[in-house]
């Protein structure tokens, strides 16, 4: 059983066909060619560079009137943080800059698969089949704020994470999500 909090700094395991769902590529299709450099290319500089972080702990028991809106029936939740690192995305931003479109598209996508992918595994180590993120149907996105406070004052991060004043995060291949503690099969609201 795992306990919590728990902090993770190993890279994820991403998927060919996870990353390939992000670049809109065919998942039985093959990469050939420059199509093939690129995505090697941005995997391994992903495992090189980047520094990847996970946070799972139990959220305060005043996110719960919040939370439970999210989760009928549910007074006990997991809050998780999920980031890529700040690398990823300052890499790709000088690869637009260089102009290599293709090598910035393939790196940001990568990120965003091994989000994914730390995601699954904060959902794995709770139990639970689902996650609801701020910025789904029916949650807005401010509430990145409170999730973020709330985490910050429990522990530190292993990483750089705000919010913006859209309510988006920085850095911006970054995830805050919540979860049922004891794990459920239950669909969230929507």
């Amino acid at each position: 059983m795992t306990m919590f909090p728990h902090c993770s700094l190993t890279h994820p395991k991403v998927s060919d066909r996870d990353y390939k769902r992000f670049l809109r590529f065919p998942p039985r299709r093959t990469f050939e060619g420059p199509l093939a450099e690129n995505a090697a290319w941005a995997r391994s500089w992903f495992a090189e560079h980047a520094r990847p972080w996970l946070v799972v702990t139990a959220a305060e028991a005043a996110l719960a009137p919040r939370l439970s809106g999210q989760f009928p029936d549910e007074t006990d939740f997991l809050l998780i943080a999920a980031s890529a690192g700040a690398e990823a995305e300052a890499e790709a931003a000088a690869r637009w800059e260089a102009g290599e479109p293709d090598r910035y598209f393939f790196l940001e996508c990568y990120a965003s698969a091994a989000v994914e992918s730390l995601l699954a595994e904060a959902r794995r180590l709770a139990g639970a089949r689902i996650h609801r993120c701020p910025g789904y149907p029916g949650w807005s996105i401010d509430d990145n704020r409170p999730l973020l406070a709330s985490l910050q004052g429990t522990l530190p991060l292993p990483g750089p994470l705000e919010v913006m004043t859209s309510g988006m995060l920085k850095p911006k291949k970054s995830q805050l999500a919540v979860c049922p503690a004891r794990g459920s099969d239950k669909a969230p609201m929507p």
